[in-house]
């Protein structure tokens, strides 16, 4: 409990991008287990399920934003997906989702800027367990509309406080407005359930 603890106020206290890859890279090799077993983490399932009743379909080309080391891929691909993109900027993360073979292709980006992938690329992203404080900051969200083509869906979690402490909701309002997305969907839902903490779910589809 002490060196899970630790890690987890190393990451939601981190100063710097290279701090923060640090303790991924440390724990890369633990993450799996420790985050579904002793943390008692399901949105990885939640977020699979969501982008398949959204899409209607298994036979999509979807980017991992934020990939980590593959939960949410491994979930994909057993759900059917014809592609698999991941990104991360960990690099101890990124072999570890590379040595599940999920992937058919994996790229190290920093999600705080712009996305060296052309427009219009994926029918779905997931992006889950990014958009939480030190991590990636509420404008990436534009990018990952830009890379999914119309009539595709963004399937996201924002950590509640992070949510609560950002302009997130009037980022989303804004894609909403100007009609680069519609929302679909905004749910609060469980988190990190041995911390209790909670998350916002949010499903968008691009116009």
């Amino acid at each position: 409990m002490g060196e899970r603890a630790d890690t987890h106020v190393k990451i939601l206290t981190a100063t710097s991008t290279d701090e923060l890859m640090e303790v991924y890279n440390h724990w890369a090799d633990r993450y799996d287990r420790e985050l579904l077993e002793d943390w008692g983490y399901s949105s990885p399932q939640q977020a699979v399920q969501l982008l398949l009743d959204a899409m209607g379909s298994q036979d999509l080309k979807v980017l991992d934003a934020g990939c980590g080391t593959g939960l949410v891929g491994e979930l994909l691909k057993e759900a059917g997906m014809s592609s698999l993109t991941g990104v991360d900027y960990s690099p101890g993360m990124l072999a570890e989702a590379l040595s599940k073979g999920v992937y058919d292709v994996l790229h190290k980006m920093d999600m705080n800027l712009a996305l060296t992938l052309p427009s219009d690329s994926f029918d779905a992203v997931t992006c889950i367990g990014t958009f939480t404080s030190t991590h990636v900051k509420p404008q990436a969200v534009a990018e990952l509309a830009r890379v999914t083509r119309s009539g595709g869906v963004l399937v996201f979690t924002v950590r509640d406080d992070y949510w609560q402490s950002t302009n997130f909701i009037d980022l989303v309002t804004e894609l909403h407005v100007s009609g680069v997305v519609q929302i679909e969907q905004i749910r609060l839902e469980p988190y990190i359930h041995s911390e209790g903490s909670e998350c916002r779910f949010v499903v968008l589809r691009v116009c």
